[in-house]
């Protein structure tokens, strides 16, 4: 009796409240600045509630958990950059499901082409056995991170710290390792590794993010329709300042109590793209190599780097522009005709005396 009852979904006790949450959350990812987080966030409000129909939670929990959702797209929308960071972490597959769900799809194994290929796959060891390795792709990407500074210091994943299972060649009686705790540190260590990787985006997805940074692509939000603030004359007829001193007492001034955690950035061009440029400095860039045969990723850069270098054209006549110069590089000057010293008739100068 008691599990029949777990198993069935919990009704909240006010549909309306939940209805009147689920609708505000929804027009709040409308006003989202960023094309992509306004159709991630909607899709991801969608689900969360979905799921949350199944759910065993209390519905206390439940209503907390749907007000955090709600004031984190607020304080977003408003221009804190904490709530708004992590709004495009989320959309971008930085942190959360998405980021699973694009990492699942890179280590996604290739079909084989031929009988060959199926009978060297089954000739692999299992997984996490002795002499099994993880995916080129994988190593490829684990090693591209580890050697970008930039990541470390962001601290967005946990830091990836070696590429190699930490196996020790004997336990603690000097005994050689069983098979068992080997495979148990070669999985520990691949999971850590995955929890520390960023996978890159979809093609499409990184052109849209490529043009917000350029400013080819539209980005500004539908705008809110300003509310009309109705205000009562008696009530401020009303005040004495005498008796809220002596029902109240003494008031603090302006402080910066509301901006303890951040305070609003109004949203704009330089704002955005700020924003963007250091989403952009987390995705990696999938290409092939011809040469070897292999993937390597390659990573944007939080600033924009100044041009050290300026291509020449050849055709330009360089001789009007640093003027003609010799073999040795040294610019050519016209000779003049050397003036001899002149010569100072001492004989007619007095002696001193």
């Amino acid at each position: 009796m008691a599990s029949a009852r777990l198993s069935r979904p919990l009704q909240t006790p006010d549909p309306t409240l939940w209805r009147s949450l689920f609708r505000a959350t929804l027009r709040e990812c409308t006003y989202l600045p960023d094309p992509i987080a306004r159709d991630y966030m909607r899709e991801h409000v969608v689900r969360r509630y979905r799921r949350s129909q199944k759910s065993h939670r209390s519905d206390p929990d439940l209503a907390r958990s749907a007000k955090h959702g709600l004031s984190v797209l607020q304080r977003a929308n408003q221009g804190y950059q904490r709530p708004l960071e992590r709004v495009l972490f989320m959309s971008y597959g930085r942190i959360g499901k998405r980021r699973h769900d694009l990492l699942a799809e890179l280590m996604k194994p290739q079909v084989p082409r031929d009988t060959k290929a199926v009978k060297e796959l089954i000739a692999q060891p299992i997984q996490f056995e002795d002499g099994w390795e993880p995916p080129e792709t994988i190593m490829s990407l684990a090693k591209s991170q580890m050697h970008n500074g930039v990541l470390s210091s962001s601290r967005i994943r946990p830091v990836l710290k070696n590429l190699n299972p930490p196996i020790p060649e004997t336990n603690s009686w000097g005994k050689p390792v069983p098979q068992v705790r080997r495979v148990n540190i070669r999985k520990r260590w691949y999971g850590n590794m995955l929890e520390s990787l960023l996978p890159p985006l979809p093609d499409s997805e990184l052109r849209i993010l490529d043009g917000l940074i350029q400013g080819t692509v539209d980005w500004a939000p539908r705008r809110r329709k300003p509310v009309e603030v109705i205000t009562s004359h008696s009530e401020d007829e009303d005040n004495d300042p005498l008796l809220d001193f002596l029902t109240r007492g003494p008031q603090k001034g302006h402080t910066f109590r509301d901006f303890a955690n951040g305070r609003p950035h109004e949203i704009t061009d330089r704002f955005m793209r700020r924003l963007w440029r250091r989403i952009s400095s987390l995705v990696p860039r999938m290409q092939y190599s011809v040469t070897t045969n292999k993937w390597f990723f390659i990573w944007d850069t939080p600033k924009t780097m100044p041009q050290l270098a300026f291509e020449v054209d050849t055709e330009a006549d360089l001789d009007h522009i640093f003027g003609e110069a010799d073999t040795k590089g040294k610019a050519r000057t016209e000779s003049k005709p050397e003036t001899q010293p002149e010569t100072l008739d001492t004989s007619s100068e007095e002696p001193k005396v």
